[in-house]
Formats: C-alpha cells, sequence, structure tokens
C-alpha cells in the first residue's frame, strides 16, 4: 500500500510540475502537447489501477439477450452488490482530478480536460463538486454547455440539463449537431432504416414525435430520457478520447451500447474466458443502472396518425431498444385512469378520473399534465391521493396526455396516458369524447356532475347500466337536426371463435344499437347529453362504444371509447 500511495504522489507531482512552472518564462518555454501528454498517460494509468482492483464476478456464461459487435449485454432487474471501492482506486482519482484541475488552469480552452474534470468527479459520485466545475468551463462553447447539461442531468435538475443541452445544440455547426441528434440506435429496425435514408432535416419530425412519446414523466419540468441521451453523448465524446474501464478501443459497437443503454454504474472483473478478453486479461463486466425501464413507445405508435392508450408501451420489457433509469424511481405501480377532451371556447379541458390500488404506495402525488408537442407541456394542480379526478385546461387539442403518481418514499411511478392523432378541423357539428360515469338516481346533466361520478378506468360490470357522457358543439339552431346513433360491438373476437361463428355453431356477436335526433336549445354553445346503456344481456369481453353525429349536411363527427366487461 505504501508504495501505491508513493506512486499516486508522484503522479500529482509530475502533473503539477508540468502545469506549474514557478518561472513565466519557463512555462512559456513548456510544450502544451508535453501537458496533454502526461495528462492523458495519467488518466490511463488511472483506468489500468481501477481495472487491476475490480471486484471478480461471477461470469454470465451463455447469457446474451442483445449482441452489439464484440459485446453481449443481458438485463439484470437488480444490480449486483458489490464491495466498496479499492481506497488505492479513490485516491488515485483523487490525484487525477486534481492534476486535471492543475492543467485546465493553464490550458482553459482544451475540450477534453475541461469534460474529464466533470466526468471523474461524477464518477466519485462528487455531484455538487461536479456541477461546480462544469460552471467554470472556459473551452468551446458549445462543449461547455453540453458538460453542464451533464453535471445538471446527473444531480437531478432536469429543467437545468434541458437548457443547458439546447444551448449546446444551438451553438455547434451543423455537421455536429445532425450527428449529436441523431436517434437511429435508439429505433427499432423498420423505422431506423427508414430514417437512416432522410437528411438530417427530414429526420426532425420523426424525432421530435420519438421524444414526445418517449418522455418517461410528463409532470416533470423537462424530458430526463432526453437530457439522458444527450448526457450519453458527452460520455460517449469522452470516452472515445480516452481510456475507458474496457481494456478495448473505442469504436461504434461501444458507442452504441452506451446510447442504448447507458453508462455502467459500477464494474466488475471475470476470469480470462472466450471472446471477454484479450491477451488473456480478465475480461471486465459493466453494470448498468438497474431496475431501469422502457420508455420508448411501440413501433406504430412513431406513426403521428396512429391513436392508443397504454397498451402502446412495455416498460418492463427486457428486449426493448434502449432502457433508461430516472432518478429515485425503482418500480412502476398499477394505474387506472379515464381520460376525456372537452372544448371550452378557443380553449380545451382535459379530464381524469384515476386510481391506484398499490398498496406500496406511502405518499402518492398525482398529477394530470398533457403536452401539445414535444416542447409544450401542461401540468395540472397536485392531488396528494390514490385516486380522485383532475383537469388541465390548454390552448389546444393535445397530442398527448396522462396521469403520473409519483412516490418518492417507495420510489414508485405510476402511469396512465393516451396518445391522440391531429385533430380535424372544419366540421360543422362535433363531439368531445365520451366519458363512462356511474349511474345514480340522477342523469349527469353537465360535465362536473359526470366527472364526479366518472368511472376510473376502463372496466366496467354488467350489473349495473353503464352512463355515458358527451358534449356536442355546433348543433345546428334553424331547426335542422341531426342524427345521433350510439353502436356497442364486441371486438376481441379470437380466430377459433370468429371461425366457429362462420361455421354457424356459435351464436353471431349483435351489436347493441341505438338512434335519435337532435337539436341545439336556443341560446346555449355546448350541447351537454347523458344516455345510460343495459349491458346486462352481453357477455363478458373487450367492447368498442361508438358515438356518431350525422348532420343533414355535412361530414359525420365520431368518437369512441373501449371498454373490458366483466362479470359481478
Amino acid at each position: 500500500m505504501a508504495l501505491e500511495v508513493l506512486a499516486m504522489v508522484l503522479q500529482l507531482q509530475i502533473l503539477a510540475a508540468g502545469g506549474s512552472a514557478a518561472d513565466p518564462s519557463e512555462m512559456r518555454r513548456l510544450d502544451s502537447l508535453g501537458h496533454l501528454r502526461r495528462a492523458r498517460d495519467a488518466q490511463a494509468w488511472f483506468e489500468r489501477t481501477r481495472r487491476s482492483n475490480l471486484p471478480w464476478v461471477s461470469s454470465s456464461g451463455d447469457l446474451c439477450e442483445v449482441r452489439i459487435g464484440r459485446f453481449c449485454w443481458w438485463y439484470d432487474e437488480q444490480s449486483p452488490v458489490l464491495p466498496p471501492e479499492s481506497r488505492i482506486v479513490t485516491l488515485r482519482r483523487d490525484a487525477l482530478i486534481a492534476g486535471l484541475d492543475s492543467l485546465a488552469s493553464l490550458h482553459p480552452g482544451d475540450d477534453w480536460l475541461a469534460g474529464l474534470r466533470i466526468h471523474y468527479r461524477i464518477d466519485a459520485g462528487r455531484r455538487d463538486a461536479a456541477d461546480s466545475a462544469a460552471g467554470t468551463c472556459r473551452a468551446t462553447a458549445w462543449w461547455c454547455a453540453a458538460v453542464q447539461g451533464y453535471a445538471a442531468h446527473v444531480r437531478g435538475d432536469a429543467r437545468r440539463a434541458d437548457s443547458s443541452f439546447a444551448a449546446a445544440l444551438s451553438r455547434m455547426d451543423e455537421p455536429t449537431r445532425c450527428q449529436w441528434t441523431d436517434i437511429h440506435t435508439l429505433l427499432p429496425s423498420d423505422t431506423r432504416e427508414r430514417y437512416e435514408s432522410m437528411s438530417c432535416t427530414a429526420r426532425e419530425s420523426l424525432a421530435r414525435r420519438y421524444w414526445l412519446l418517449s418522455r418517461p414523466r410528463l409532470s416533470a419540468p423537462a424530458n430526463e430520457w432526453r437530457n439522458e441521451f444527450f448526457a450519453r453523448r458527452v460520455q460517449g465524446w469522452i470516452a472515445a478520447r480516452s481510456k475507458t474501464p474496457h481494456n478495448m478501443s473505442w469504436a461504434a459497437d461501444q458507442e452504441e451500447l452506451l446510447l442504448r443503454y447507458g453508462w455502467p454504474e459500477s464494474w466488475g472483473r471475470v476470469r480470462p474466458s472466450g471472446s471477454l478478453s484479450t491477451a488473456g486479461e480478465p475480461g471486465i463486466v459493466g453494470h448498468d443502472p438497474s431496475p431501469s425501464f422502457v420508455f420508448a413507445p411501440r413501433e406504430e405508435l412513431l406513426d403521428s396518425l396512429y391513436v392508443a392508450g397504454d397498451a402502446a408501451w412495455d416498460l418492463r420489457s427486457r428486449l426493448g431498444e434502449s432502457r433508461y433509469k430516472p432518478r429515485a424511481v425503482r418500480r412502476i405501480a398499477a394505474l387506472s385512469m379515464q381520460l376525456a377532451r372537452f372544448r371550452r371556447g378557443d380553449t380545451v379541458l382535459v379530464v381524469a378520473a384515476y386510481t391506484s390500488s398499490d398498496t406500496s404506495l406511502v405518499s402518492p402525488i398525482a398529477r394530470l399534465a398533457a403536452s401539445i408537442d414535444d416542447s409544450v407541456t401542461i401540468v395540472g394542480d397536485a392531488h396528494r391521493a390514490q385516486q380522485g379526478t383532475s383537469v388541465v385546461r390548454l390552448s389546444e387539442f393535445p397530442r398527448l396526455a396522462g396521469l403520473e403518481i409519483i412516490d418518492s418514499v417507495s420510489g414508485s411511478l405510476a402511469r396512465s396516458r393516451v396518445a391522440y392523432a391531429p385533430e380535424r378541423h372544419g366540421a360543422r357539428s362535433s363531439l368531445s369524447d365520451i366519458l363512462f360515469y356511474r349511474v345514480g338516481p340522477e342523469p349527469a346533466s353537465e360535465l362536473d356532475s359526470a366527472l364526479a361520478r366518472a368511472i376510473p378506468g376502463d372496466t366496467v360490470g354488467r350489473d349495473r347500466p353503464l352512463g355515458m357522457f358527451w358534449e356536442t358543439y355546433g348543433l345546428p339552431t334553424n331547426g335542422d337536426s341531426v342524427d345521433v346513433a350510439v353502436t356497442v360491438e364486441r371486438i376481441d373476437r379470437s380466430w377459433f371463435r370468429s371461425t366457429r361463428q362462420a361455421l354457424g355453431i356459435a351464436d353471431a356477436d349483435s351489436p347493441l344499437r341505438m338512434r335519435w335526433s337532435a337539436t341545439r336549445g336556443a341560446g346555449t354553445r355546448i350541447a351537454p347529453h347523458a344516455v345510460s346503456l343495459d349491458l346486462a344481456n352481453l357477455p363478458t369481453g373487450r367492447y368498442r362504444v361508438t358515438l356518431s353525429l350525422t348532420p343533414t349536411e355535412g361530414p359525420a363527427a365520431v368518437s369512441s371509447r373501449e371498454f373490458e366487461l366483466r362479470a359481478p
């Protein structure tokens, strides 16, 4: 140990001597390239020290869920329990940071030195110190903004990280910005191929939709996953110009591994075997942050005309194209929600009824949020309850809306959301969404009364009537009527059931239909409507209720909602 510490001290002295000559004329004679060469040698020496002091871990055997170039990747639900970092590694990292600081004062414009000062403070778990060091960056303007975003993101300041990364992108030249915003590694195969064939400008629309739909928490002050992606870009820039815990040259496979799954939070050694080692050296295994989740939507939702609910996201998928662990989120909890949109003049009300039966929630905070696009999100008031209702008002129809419950005590995130297609304009008459509610002694005469009894979710029982509330806008005032139709049809027929029906050995599903005429009352701009549906004679299963409004002239307006019918 004494020899190791002495070597560490000598390393610091070499760096300091190379960057702090007492005679200014002597300092000017020193070759700045020599300074940087010594810094690179010290950085490589530290990583060799780290590798030789990593704990031994068990080999994964033949486990390989994703093959990326030279690497096998697999997902561990829980991070392994490893011994504390070796003291000599900690001391040498501290010495390296001190030496980097000394040289950065002599070469403030060097991007590599500026980045390493922040990176190794983060590596040591010194997040606040990394943030302070980032604030002193005097290197290339866009790079300073990027490392400031990196430090802010790691520290958990999503708003500041988002602002810093936006500043970095705005200061980049076009080729650099195109490279940094390239998300092809995050996309499923078919979309990835199409994306790669596009120009940088043409890619922007798809990228905006990806980031909108992949946002982990709409109620967060910024898109944490997008911040994480740019933080990984910073890590990749540094790694490409430095030695890493893997004793391998940095290449496209490591870059993709990093962008998809993140920088490991710990490392271990495995005994030499197969392709994981070179020259008989131990293999190095990086352990990614865990548990992590898949926030990207299913591929079909990247089509802007596609409408979907929670089924379009599989947060717990093992084989998603990318993974991310938001700060303080350790588990995903269940949440049921019903969401509907209603017009109020030039604005839109988004209303939600929700409930979570998760008994692990200790201090839940629920918020409804809606995104007009990937840069504008409106967040409603906080509710400290696992069930209830919430409302937000927007300037236009949202493209994405949902409710989230966050519990910082248990580290839980419960969320439910809906992606909408662009709203059609120009129809003479229009409809709100359908809102299901529990039927009482009196029908729901207005939105407030329907929302107070709204069903939190899409599951209803057939033991009692189902209330159905909606509003119409633009009904004729000249005495003309419109045709209103409600249809309830089953949508979960299996191939076996369909075949039996086609052969006549099973009864055909008979849709439930209602039809009537309606006009708008004098002096009213919004016409509320409510009906009660008797579902007692329908078999259990998945159904879609469709409401259509057909005027004498012009196109029909249609609204629909699905629900699960269960036995009492």
